[in-house]
């Protein structure tokens, strides 16, 4: 998953991994910020994880987000859903 990664419910994942580059875009990785009209928060559970970026599991489809939705303040969990650069299967 890199930035411009999105999540089921539409949120943008951004790559925090700036030194590791996929297709031209930083890699996400558990503890990138999701933000969007659903959800506010950071990837929170990967299951890449011996793939490591900056010391921490790589951020994949199916990654989750958790945080809460900007208008109602209600907590959300969202998996990641689309990434614009699949490279790697872990």
């Amino acid at each position: 998953m890199t930035s411009t990664g999105v999540s089921a419910t539409g949120d943008m994942v951004t790559g925090t991994a700036v030194n590791y580059l996929v297709m031209g875009l930083p890699v996400a990785t558990a503890a990138s910020p999701v933000s969007g009209p659903a959800c506010a928060g950071v990837v929170t559970q990967t299951t890449c994880v011996k793939l490591l970026m900056k010391g921490l599991p790589s951020a994949n489809i199916t990654s989750m987000a958790t945080g809460v939705n900007p208008a109602t303040g209600v907590p959300v969990t969202t998996p990641a859903a689309v990434s614009t650069a699949i490279k790697y299967i872990c």
